[in-house]
């Protein structure tokens, strides 16, 4: 995640609190203050993401080994 982009999602959610605060229409206000919890949401995300260490292990190649075939027996010359 970009550094301060945390940052700008707070900023969004205090907008839509702030504007949700000046408007007197019930149904506006309820969706800003959804917005709001939701720029909060993904802010929290950021916060879990950015502390969050990701490491990739290459795997080892792969190879193919072809079956063993049965190894014929030497012959017994006191079992004829």
């Amino acid at each position: 995640m970009a550094d301060g982009q945390v940052e700008v999602y707070r900023i969004h959610s205090g907008v839509c609190l702030w504007l949700a605060q000046k408007t007197d229409d019930r149904e506006t206000k309820l969706i800003l203050l959804d917005m709001a919890r939701a720029w909060l949401a993904l802010a929290d995300q950021g916060e879990k993401n950015r502390q969050t260490t990701l490491v990739y292990e290459t795997p080892q190649p792969y190879t193919t080994t072809m079956p063993q075939q049965p190894q014929p027996r030497p012959s017994d010359p006191d079992m004829k």
